[in-house]
């Protein structure tokens, strides 16, 4: 066939021969490139079986990506004839090399790093190889390692990959390579990530010795070997190896699959330890799951550090919720840790499913240290795969793998974070580590409501929110005594009286009822308190139990970002402005590109009556994101106090464009009477008050005071104290209202307040 055409690819020369087919070096000749062409053998060995094998290698290669698995062109049919067309991978085999002599310790760490990074992406794809063997793997230039043939491939049962997938890779058969076997794949069982680990372990063996660590000459008796006997250590065959290689290489070659590492990232990040120097390498726990892997650290701590959002393994939209909230357990738990700052989970959610570099992200986030990984939800039980990265040098110090039942997964949680602890070596306090330790099982269902919840309410949306309520309120049927279900309740309800979305005298009462209840169940739930302080500020206005709570919130978990922004508001509302300013400083440190967050210095600036800092923060914050309407409005009121009223009311415009929300046409008003349009402001307040929604009568109340029209005004401010209308919060420091300060009607206001 040399010379011959296959659609537009000419045969230049044969390379190889397999089982159902011929592999011929190609020529493209639309594309003037060499490729390698895989054509299916006719015949008996073609049949419909063969086909279908054929088939399902070219649609599992279409599923990987990496630069060490071969990437597939194409797969079509001219003719009758099959054929798979391929990337071009010249160089030898591993099997070739290693026939002329045993590799050097750190050239076979450098290839078995390669193929066990190819692993993992082929594992979080769904895919396991199941015929992983020298004669697999091609070594191409500079050092670049090719793993090929997947013809035999076959779902990854943990990874939770569509049905789509599933009818790609086939069913489970007895095939594979006998020496390179797993003793599961030899039985017909069940197999798994861990058995392609199995492989890598005999070609790890092979590649440092010369020889498979079983040599039987009969099937059967190499069988036999392979189920029942124990694998030499590389040592004894008067191998020099370091410890940690040798000891790596018999764990993969563990007859229980448990025995073995739980994944490929954490063999990846063992090897690299190895690579980079001399390191502490730690044993691996047994209880369903890896314990810490290699690290190469230098000692230095790391106090500052970012959890990337957990990637969902399962690839389904409808799991998003448990990927986000494992997410923020995570940051949760790390929180615990008085003497590290751990960015909140705002900032780190801004990089879920972006690619770019670690020590870009680490500098942008301002920390030392990057935490990311996978998490994979398979029945009622939970798999977490996480590694560190030391952000600058963009270095890997640690990895785990972590399984648990779901009814444990608040242990799971917290045992990651404290291998997390051990590994940067900070410093954990007893009562840090009594926290951590602290674990209570939960229903299963409770805590996907749980997460269900948290993720509605992080929208931020009307229908967000009320879905989020939805939410907490199953998970607290399903387990009464679920405090944290309580405390993300009282958030949810206390976020719709801040929105004005929900009346205030019914959304305060309701968050007030579960952040008590919350309280009652768990006094050291710092989440129960942030919201307590809320209600007690926003509602009650007991302005001395707010400060006790937001401040007990602060102290039970100094990286409760949202903690230090309720305080702001608190210090802002009470005209303490330089403790305002240095508690926002601080949660802009934990969550630097929260949105509030940067919105909400903006309007400290603002409340501390510098003008100037407020426009240049809330236009930092439109830089972030031009769409973020309560950045837009507060820039508006800084720029009305500036006596800008043009762009103060396109801001506005802008702002009630993008929300359609009730506080920024009420704004507009106020601007048009300040700047002297009162027609324009008494027309368009007359249009809010005929609107059939919540409207906030302190903000009628401004554009009053605006008009001229102090009587109103004071009408209107005695219905807002009379309904507890949360714009009341900041009656002592508004600029707004200062034409009427001096009227004796205000005083009694504040006083009543107990603002005076």
């Amino acid at each position: 066939m040399i010379g011959e055409k296959i659609s537009r690819y000419r045969l230049i020369r044969e390379i190889g021969e397999g089982g159902m087919g011929v592999v011929y070096q190609a020529r493209d000749e639309h594309l003037g490139r060499d490729v390698a062409l895989k054509v299916l053998r006719s015949g008996p060995s073609g049949a419909r079986h063969g086909r279908s094998e054929f088939e399902r290698e070219a649609r599992v290669l279409s599923l990987l990506n990496h630069p060490s698995i071969c990437t597939v062109y194409d797969f079509d049919s001219v003719d009758g004839t099959e054929f798979l067309v391929m990337e071009l991978v010249e160089g030898p085999s591993l099997e070739a090399r290693v026939r002329e002599s045993p590799l050097p310790e750190r050239e076979a760490v450098e290839i078995a790093i390669q193929i066990a990074d190819a692993l993992v992406a082929a594992h979080e794809a769904g895919v396991i190889h199941r015929d992983l063997k020298a004669g697999n793997v091609i070594l191409g230039p500079k050092g670049r390692v090719k793993l090929l043939d997947f013809g035999l491939a076959l779902l990854c049962p943990a990874a939770g990959v569509s049905t789509e997938t599933r009818s790609v890779v086939g069913s489970e058969r007895v095939v594979g390579t006998v020496p390179y076997m797993a003793p599961e794949q030899l039985l017909g069982r069940t197999v798994d990530e861990r058995s392609d680990l199995y492989s890598l372990g005999v070609l790890l063996y092979e590649m440092t010795t010369g020889k498979r660590p079983f040599g039987a000459e009969t099937s059967t008796a190499l069988v036999n070997e392979i189920l029942h006997r124990p694998a030499a250590s590389p040592g004894t065959l008067g191998v020099r190896l370091t410890q940690h290689l040798d000891a790596l290489i018999l764990r993969l070659l563990e007859k229980d699959p448990a025995q073995r590492p739980a994944s490929a990232g954490e063999v990846v990040s063992e090897l690299r330890a190895m690579a980079a120097g001399p390191g502490r390498l730690s044993s691996t726990g047994r209880e369903g799951a890896a314990d810490l892997a290699a690290s190469a650290f230098s000692g230095q701590a790391i106090q500052s550090i970012a959890v990337l959002p957990l990637e969902n393994l399962s690839h389904d939209p409808e799991q998003e919720y448990f990927a986000d909230g494992m997410t923020e357990a995570l940051i949760t738990n790390l929180a615990q840790i008085r003497t590290l700052r751990v960015v909140s989970r705002t900032s780190a959610m801004q990089y879920k499913g972006v690619r770019r570099p670690l020590p870009e992200i680490a500098r942008e986030l301002r920390v030392e240290g990057i935490l990311e990984g996978t998490v994979a939800r398979f029945g009622d039980r939970v798999r977490i795969t996480a590694q560190l990265i030391d952000a600058a040098a963009d270095r890997h110090l640690w990895a785990g793998s972590y399984e648990r039942d779901l009814r444990d997964v608040l242990a799971l949680q917290s045992e990651v974070a404290c291998a997390v602890a051990d590994e940067i070596r900070v410093q954990v306090s007893p009562q840090d580590k009594e926290r951590l330790g602290e674990i209570r099982r939960v229903d299963p269902q409770a805590y996907e409501a749980y997460l269900r919840g948290r993720y509605y309410w992080n929208r931020r949306t009307e229908e967000g929110i009320k879905k989020g309520i939805e939410s907490f309120r199953d998970a607290i049927a399903k387990d009464p005594a679920y405090a944290a279900a309580y405390a993300g309740l009282a958030r949810a309800y206390d976020t719709l009286g801040t929105y004005a979305i929900l009346e205030p005298a019914e959304a305060f009462t309701r968050a007030k009822e579960a952040a008590d209840r919350a309280l009652q169940l768990d006094e050291r739930l710092s989440d129960a308190h942030t919201s307590m302080g809320g209600v007690l500020m926003n509602h009650l206005w007991d302005w001395e139990g707010a400060e006790r709570s937001l401040r007990r919130a602060i102290a039970l978990d100094p990286n409760n970002a949202e903690g230090y922004l309720w305080y702001n508001d608190f210090l802002s509302a009470m005209g303490r402005r330089d403790e305002a300013l240095a508690t926002i400083r601080r949660g802009l440190e934990l969550d630097p590109l929260s949105l509030t967050m940067n919105a909400t210095m903006g309007l400290s600036f603002f409340y501390a009556r510098r003008y100037d800092e407020a426009i240049a923060q809330q236009r930092r914050t439109i830089e972030l994101d031009p769409t973020f309407a309560p950045a837009v409005r507060s820039l508006g009121g800084a720029l009305e106090q500036k006596g800008l009223y043009d762009e103060a009311i396109a801001a506005f415009q802008k702002a009630a464009s993008l929300t359609n929300d009730l506080a920024s046409a009420s704004l507009m008003a106020h601007t048009y009477a300040v700047s002297g349009q009162t027609d324009k402001a008494r027309a368009l307040l007359r249009e809010l008050e005929a609107e059939k929604r919540y409207l906030s009568p302190y903000s009628v109340a401004a554009v009053h005071v605006a008009l001229g029209e102090h009587d109103l005004a004071f009408e209107k401010l005695e219905e807002a104290y009379r309904i507890r209308d949360r714009g009341m919060v900041w009656v002592k420091v508004a600029p707004r209202l200062d034409p009427i300060r001096p009227d004796p009607r205000f005083t009694s206001i504040l006083r009543r307040m107990k603002l005076a």
